[in-house]
């Protein structure tokens, strides 16, 4: 009985910590080292809002050992939640390093770095 609840209780802090791996992402981004593409872009937290500047968003990006953010200026993006083509802040990655990695964004993306 104690194992099972150690397992239950260890499944549960997975779902809540929002542990993400290669079997759940929404894309993937592929680069080399050097070259930069673009990775997601940003919404206002409203659906027709201004959109956050790099500045504001870039403690927030998740830390990186294959990829360095920049700002890719504004963009639009199809908003699922909005239901409408919404103005963006576009983020862009160079490729810093050979590796892979899986971080959640406003989507989960898998980075390949070759």
């Amino acid at each position: 009985m104690k194992t099972v609840q150690i397992l239950l209780a260890g499944l549960a802090a997975l779902s809540v910590s929002g542990c993400v791996s290669a079997g759940n992402v929404d894309k993937t981004v592929e680069l080399s080292v050097g070259q930069t593409r673009h990775l997601t872009a940003y919404r206002a937290e409203g659906c027709g809002g201004t959109p956050p500047s790099f500045a504001a968003l870039a403690p927030r990006l998740p830390k990186s050992k294959v990829v360095r953010y920049s700002d890719g200026g504004p963009s639009s993006r199809n908003s699922r939640q909005c239901g409408k083509r919404v103005p963006t802040r576009a983020i862009n990655a160079t490729g810093i390093a050979k590796g892979e990695e899986v971080n959640r964004y406003q989507d989960t993306i898998r980075i390949v770095v070759r």
